[in-house]
């Protein structure tokens, strides 16, 4: 454990130490700040219309739903050189040759990409404290299982978009490659609607659908396994991919 904290320190360190990271937050804030102004402002008119106020207690379930939908465009950023940069510069071969085994690798840059979804959840919950002091009566155990949502969704993410990156040395293609496996499993629930069999299997196959139900203020414990299983299955591939490119010197 000691290792993985401090690879995980490591790459927290050259992740803020770039412009990359603090331009995605920033860029992150300014999309949520923007979805949050324009649900505020309708709220506004239609209180000055005369109408009731309806959305105030829904408010933070469609800014969550918004985040959702364009939460995966942000993740090849950060993992387009998490292994990649490693594989080309050589620095994989110096992680090898120290007293580190590959899953103590992965899953230290693993744990600097959860540290780094909790920074942008910080942004979230800036918002979230911005309506328990201006929301009378405002139900938190519901906004907290949203974030809950979208924080697992995050993860599923993250361990999805290090595989892709230790699949090859470019970063370029480690970038593409990711946002275009999120974009499938985001899309995927749209394909073979009219058969009611193949509707079921690419519904479960669909990650963005899985934070709905949190988002919705229901924890289902189907939804966890799934992301559970996911961010599993993507590491020890990762792990895998690893331990292929390890070269054993023949004993004398």
């Amino acid at each position: 454990m000691k290792m993985i904290f401090k690879i995980a320190k490591t790459e927290l360190q050259s992740l803020f130490y770039s412009p990359i990271a603090w331009l995605l937050l920033v860029v992150f804030a300014y999309q949520v700040g923007m979805i949050m102004s324009g649900m505020l402002e309708d709220i506004v008119v239609r209180q000055a219309m005369g109408y009731e106020s309806w959305k105030i207690t829904t408010i933070f379930g469609d800014l969550f739903q918004n985040v959702q939908g364009t939460l995966y465009f942000y993740i090849p950023l950060l993992t387009i050189n998490m292994i990649s940069r490693d594989l080309s510069g050589g620095a994989i071969k110096l992680l090898q040759s120290a007293p580190l085994r590959n899953a103590e690798i992965v899953l230290g840059k693993y744990l600097a990409l959860m540290i780094f979804g909790l920074a942008m959840m910080g942004v979230l919950l800036f918002y979230v404290l911005f309506g328990v002091c201006t929301i009378q009566n405002i139900d938190f155990p519901y906004v907290l299982t949203g974030m809950l949502g979208l924080y697992l969704l995050l993860c599923a993410y993250a361990a999805i978009g290090l595989f892709v990156s230790s699949l090859t040395s470019y970063q370029v293609v480690a970038g593409i490659g990711t946002l275009v496996i999120l974009a499938a499993l985001n899309y995927l629930n749209q394909v073979g609607q009219s058969y009611e069999f193949v509707r079921d299997i690419t519904y479960w196959l669909c990650i963005s659908g899985r934070s709905g139900e949190m988002i919705a203020g229901l924890i289902c414990s189907e939804d966890v396994i799934y992301f559970a299983v996911v961010v599993a299955m993507f590491l020890s591939l990762a792990i895998l991919r690893l331990n292929s490119t390890r070269q054993y010197a023949p004993k004398s």
